[in-house]
């Protein structure tokens, strides 16, 4: 199993819409996703151990069985989601492919 994680690292100047992520973003992505989707979860930072402010406004795991499959969806959405990312933040996310050992 993979995990797709999503961080949008906070910046002065960022903003970061989580009602439209949520509710139009990410079920969009997951419909495109279909089976492949294991589980997901939406986290909002809000502070480091310090209590100084999160260094990430947004951090998504998306539990998937297929690397490929999902690599295979982006590359062919990759239009839909460029045009997709200003209309919830300026900030421009970290995307990695982990495997869940």
């Amino acid at each position: 199993m993979y995990c797709v994680t999503v961080i949008y690292p906070r910046a002065e100047d960022g903003h970061f819409d989580f009602d439209y992520y949520r509710n139009q973003h990410i079920p969009h992505i997951l419909k495109l996703l279909g089976d492949n989707v294991q589980r997901v979860e939406l986290r909002r930072g809000l502070q480091a151990v310090d209590g100084t402010p999160a260094p990430f406004h947004c951090l998504l795991n998306t539990h998937i069985l297929s690397a490929e499959q999902f690599q295979s969806v982006m590359a062919a959405n990759a239009d839909w989601v460029a045009n997709d990312i200003p209309r919830y933040t300026n900030l421009q996310p970290i995307i990695q492919i982990d495997e869940i050992l």
